[in-house]
Formats: structure tokens, sequence, C-alpha cells
């Protein structure tokens, strides 16, 4: 997005090992300007860094359980200013939690790889941003390699 959009910055927020190969990364793409990287465990570390207006969290939530998605998803709110948004971009489920089939089929294989991760559905992800606070949730519908989706909520 920073290529495409050069007034957009970002911070890429990892484990220290992934952020020194995205930082090597983001260098040889030559986004060093507009992309950095900040070590932080979410698991361990209390507080997510605030002051950003959006906090994208793509296929991130389909490796833990809820109860760590929860409090991920609390924390972001804390973290993010007035009129933001977290953005959860994954493989949905639909409502009733029976397909689509790659979705279906990614949640089996978090199940049998993961502890406790699985895919979630849609209805799932709505409920529990309204829980922690954020406002006007909506599910945006896409056919993309990974994902079909997003769930976008806003802070207010």
């Amino acid at each position: 997005m920073c290529q495409r959009h050069r007034r957009l910055s970002a911070t890429v927020l990892d484990l220290p090992h992934v952020c020194d190969i995205a930082a090597e990364r983001i260098g040889r793409a030559g986004l060093g300007q507009s992309v950095d990287t900040v070590a932080h465990d979410f698991r361990t570390d209390e507080r997510l860094p605030g002051g950003y207006d959006v906090v994208l969290l793509s296929s991130v939530l389909h490796n833990w359980d809820e109860p760590t998605d929860r409090a991920l998803l609390g924390r972001c709110r804390t973290a993010l200013e007035p009129d933001a948004a977290v953005v959860i971009c994954e493989l949905l489920l639909n409502p009733e939690r029976t397909g689509p089939t790659d979705a279906a089929l990614m949640g089996l294989n978090m199940v049998a790889e993961t502890q406790g991760g699985r895919n979630y559905s849609e209805s799932q992800y709505l409920a529990w941003l309204t829980d922690a606070g954020f406002t006007e949730p909506r599910v945006i519908r896409f056919d993309a390699p990974g994902a079909n989706g997003a769930v976008v909520a806003v802070t207010r």
C-alpha cells in the first residue's frame, strides 16, 4: 500500500526476528522512509503502541483461540485514537460456520497445526469487535489469495 500511495506510512509490528526480515525487505523495496518496524509480542507485552489511524490484522487471528483474539482486539481498541479503524483480513467462515470451502479447510488445518487456532465466522468477529468497544462493524467480501474478506470497525 505504501508503494502505491506514497503519502501513507506504516509500521510492521511483529516479533523481533520477523522485524529483522521485514526491515531488510522494506529496505530492498525502497520504502525505508515510509515503513518502519517495531518489535513486539502481543501475547506478553501489556500494551500495543498507540498513535495509529488503522490497525490491520492480516491473517493473524486464525492462529489463536478466542480469549487471545478478544484480548488483542481490546488492546487494539485501547491503542487507537478516536475516529480510527481496525481491519481484520482473514478467510472468513459464513455465519453458519459451514463454508466457504477454503475457509473451512483452513480452519481444519489450524485446529491440527496450532494450540487453539481456528478460522472464525464473520458474525463472531462482528460480535468481538462490538464487545471490545468498536462501532459500525461491517464485512467487506472479496476474492484474494489467503483471504476472502475483511471485517472493519471504527472507534468513536
